[in-house]
């Protein structure tokens, strides 16, 4: 049977391809992603693609390919294998069966060298920026800021007597409430404005009374 040989075709202009929005879509794919990091906002290059600009900062852009989980055939040389099998196969008929010899592996930490990347000094302030110590901020709503101070005005640190007030609405332990007071006066912002407002005579129970 002959066969029928594949023509070469020439090259055609494609014009229902807008170029433009080839090019737009390229260049949209070489932008920055971080959006939360000035630092690397501020260094990165548009002219370079994505990787190229990670391994600029020393960092690592596709975790799967710089730290990859090899399987157990890829790790076996198939060139030394025959050799592997013959050489058990003749200790296996000697009186020592517990001499084995060990797989022949191929080194897998043996990997392509690239040119040294020109930014360590990001990837070293975003080490010192994360391993700095942050204070967490602690945050009461408007809400519960007042049900704390009917509370305490009320009841003071009686949180069986808290627990069994008409205005728990959530039905908090007494345990919750003793939390949820705590948290209070932890915020020193919200806590001493009540304490100054107190010093002053301010009536807060008047208030919740008028409320109910």
């Amino acid at each position: 049977m002959v066969q029928t040989r594949r023509r070469k075709r020439g090259k055609v202009y494609l014009h229902g391809i807008n170029r433009k929005r080839l090019w737009l879509k390229e260049k949209r794919k070489r932008e920055v992603r971080v959006r939360h990091c000035p630092l690397i906002r501020s260094n990165w290059e548009l002219k370079h693609s994505v990787p190229t600009n990670y391994h600029e900062f020393a960092l690592v852009h596709d975790i799967k390919k710089s730290f990859p989980i090899p399987q157990t055939k890829d790790l076996i040389n198939p060139k030394t294998l025959k050799k592997y099998i013959k050489q058990k196969e003749e200790n296996s008929d000697n009186d020592d069966d517990n001499d084995c010899l060990p797989l022949p592996i191929i080194d897998s930490t043996k990997q392509k060298k690239k040119r040294r990347p020109t930014k360590v000094h990001i990837r070293d302030e975003l080490e010192k920026d994360a391993n700095t110590e942050r204070v967490k901020s602690l945050r009461i709503s408007d809400p519960d800021r007042l049900f704390c101070i009917y509370m305490i005005e009320k009841h003071g640190i009686n949180y069986e007597a808290m627990a069994r007030d008409h205005h728990n609405d959530y039905q908090l332990t007494a345990r919750q409430l003793e939390r949820k007071i705590e948290k209070f006066k932890k915020i020193p912002k919200v806590y001493e404005r009540y304490l100054a407002e107190k010093a002053e005579g301010k009536n807060f129970l008047a208030e919740f009374e008028m409320d109910d």
